[in-house]
């Protein structure tokens, strides 16, 4: 694999605020690393831009817009008589959509891999387009997999490659100063246990309407939120139980030291990366018995799953864990495990750069 010569353009039209985008750049790192020819577009003066610029990436900075598929496309061709490439591996659907569009119209010469990291939004007719223009499409997961099959992608072009746990993020010393900021923000006290959703708005509400019913006095915190999520109404819960919203933060490994059950409601994940931080840290994790979460997590084994909308399995989960710290370290025990081998982020290479080989014609 160190002597892969593949040149390849990385594409995606998101900036940041999103764990997708950093597994993005995080991917076109490791590729460089293992000798890919990695070149880079994302939007300009973006936080994507600084990242892969600092990890010393060649980097295209193109604004692809809302709703333009041509000029997006135009923009897309462009770039690829200015830096010829082997293939081109699409991660949103913006650069996606331009892409099928040059496939279409005959003007893309080289092979297009379209990566899907969420469930397929678009129309049946649109993903049978796209999948006529792709040499493959690339599912996140078993569940996007299938999902993508019902929208009309054969499944002799359908590869399904784990987007991998980020270790390098999450093993470095934590400063105590930095758990003393976050234990300040989220105004712990060792009354209540420390509970989070570390997410951006999903299914916290099942959580929240759970609380009434939750025994355990708890600290539920909720990381990465917005809109009415961050600031509107609360639903009325025990004053056992205190609730602590917070925006999206970059940086949120300290507050894991705090953190006793590491919780993800969500039915439309594809891979959740917070799923995999947590239990990589050994976290006990409760997740909605749903999509990305049930690839990762086996229920009893290396954490929980419930009923993705039924408040008082949330509860019941919740205080049987909090109450039964055996189980629950030897939950987090197991989980560790399970996301370190088998969601690691060098499986996400190795399967990524075979790809690679095999769509290009190159010999690894």
């Amino acid at each position: 694999m160190a002597d892969a010569k593949v040149r390849a353009l990385l594409s995606l039209h998101q900036g940041s605020g999103s764990g997708s985008a950093l597994s993005v750049v995080r991917l076109a790192l490791g590729l460089a690393r293992r000798g890919v020819d990695v070149g880079l577009i994302c939007p300009p003066d973006s936080e994507v831009e600084a990242t892969a610029r600092a990890g010393g990436l060649t980097v295209f900075p193109l604004p692809l817009a809302r709703a333009g598929r041509r000029a997006n496309a135009g923009a897309l061709s462009a770039l690829l008589g200015r830096w010829p490439a082997d293939l081109i591996d699409s991660h949103g659907s913006r650069d996606r959509e331009a892409l099928t569009w040059l496939g279409l119209t005959r003007r893309l010469n080289i092979p297009a891999i379209f990566t899907r990291r969420s469930y397929p939004r678009t129309s049946w007719l649109e993903n049978w387009l796209a999948a006529r223009v792709a040499a493959r499409v690339v599912a996140m997961s078993e569940p996007v997999r299938d999902a993508l099959r019902r929208h009309g992608v054969p499944d002799r072009k359908i590869v399904v490659i784990h987007d991998g746990v980020l270790l390098d993020r999450l093993d470095g010393p934590v400063p105590p100063a930095d758990v003393a900021a976050w234990r300040a923000r989220i105004g712990w006290e060792p009354s209540r246990r420390t509970v989070a959703i570390v997410a951006r708005p999903k299914d916290q509400g099942v959580v929240l309407a759970a609380l009434p019913l939750v025994r355990t006095p708890v600290r539920l915190v909720l990381v990465g939120l917005h809109g009415k999520a961050l600031h509107g109404p609360l639903p009325r819960h025990p004053d056992r139980h205190a609730v602590v919203r917070l925006p999206f933060v970059a940086e949120v490994r300290p507050l894991y030291e705090l953190v006793e059950l590491a919780l993800h409601p969500s039915r439309f994940d594809a891979l959740p990366q917070s799923v995999l931080e947590a239990l990589a840290l050994g976290k006990p994790v409760i997740a909605s018995r749903a999509t990305g979460n049930a690839v990762i997590v086996r229920d009893g084994t290396d954490g929980r799953l419930v009923d993705p909308t039924r408040p008082a399995a949330w509860a019941e989960a919740i205080d049987e864990l909090l109450r039964d710290p055996e189980a629950a370290a030897r939950l987090g025990a197991a989980g560790r495990r399970r996301a370190r081998a088998d969601f690691s982020h060098e499986l996400t290479l190795d399967r990524t750069v075979a790809l690679y080989h095999s769509v290009s014609g190159h010999s690894g």
